[in-house]
């Protein structure tokens, strides 16, 4: 049996992670605390991610190796991609696979099970291949980070699978729009020291961008 006391401190918590609102006889969910369809995020706030996907390309070098994750800002940065050739890309994701096929870079798809919210492949295929490379940069999006140490994603498989990615990768960047800093999702990614930096709008919460600062590189665009 279940507890009022047990049930309040789960709601707290819960809050102080930024995924509901508590009210006056129980609580409801924020906007961001449920995982929608990549599709539907595709069509939010497109213009602030093509503005970073155009940010991201500036630390790109020629010639490198690099694995973009799933997220609506990576598929923007895939579109950019696709207009450039000789990279080596490799990526989790379906629609950034699909846009880059007919780029002149080499790209590789992990193997794993299909995540359909998401459009991405996961699991012990996935991760297996990702610890047999080592690429110069990686780029990894995210849900939110509201009154968390670093990024987070509501799935934990894809945590882990970020998670590999960012350990075999020289350089990392997360790839989060301004809405970002207003929500967060249930499993934390990494700490924000393990990153190279966060790429974000300029009109993001300047508090929140000041906090995200203290741990590692915060570049606005």
């Amino acid at each position: 049996e279940v507890t009022y006391e047990t049930i309040r401190k789960d709601l707290t918590h819960l809050e102080k992670k930024g995924l509901l609102v508590k009210s006056h006889g129980g609580a409801t969910l924020k906007q961001g605390a449920v995982e929608h369809p990549f599709q539907v995020r595709e069509k939010e706030n497109s213009t602030f991610k093509q503005a970073i996907a155009r940010k991201a390309l500036d630390f790109i070098p020629p010639n490198s190796s690099m694995i973009i994750g799933t997220g609506s800002s990576n598929y923007e940065l895939a579109n950019l991609l696709c207009m450039k050739s000789g990279f080596k890309i490799f990526t989790d994701s379906l629609p950034v696979a699909s846009v880059l096929i007919e780029s002149d870079n080499q790209v590789f798809l992990f193997g794993g099970e299909l995540r359909k919210k998401s459009s991405s492949v996961f699991g012990g295929w996935a991760v297996s291949m990702i610890n047999d490379i080592n690429v110069d940069l990686c780029f990894i999006g995210t849900d939110g980070f509201n009154n968390m140490t670093g990024p987070s994603t509501p799935s934990s498989s894809d945590a882990f699978l970020d998670r590999t990615i960012i350990a075999h990768s020289e350089k990392k960047y997360i790839l989060g729009d301004y809405t970002k800093f207003q929500r967060s999702s249930l499993f934390k990614i990494c700490d924000w020291s393990e990153i190279t930096a966060l790429i974000t709008n300029d009109i993001a919460d300047k508090d929140g961008i000041a906090e995200v600062a203290k741990h590692t590189t915060v570049i606005t665009c």
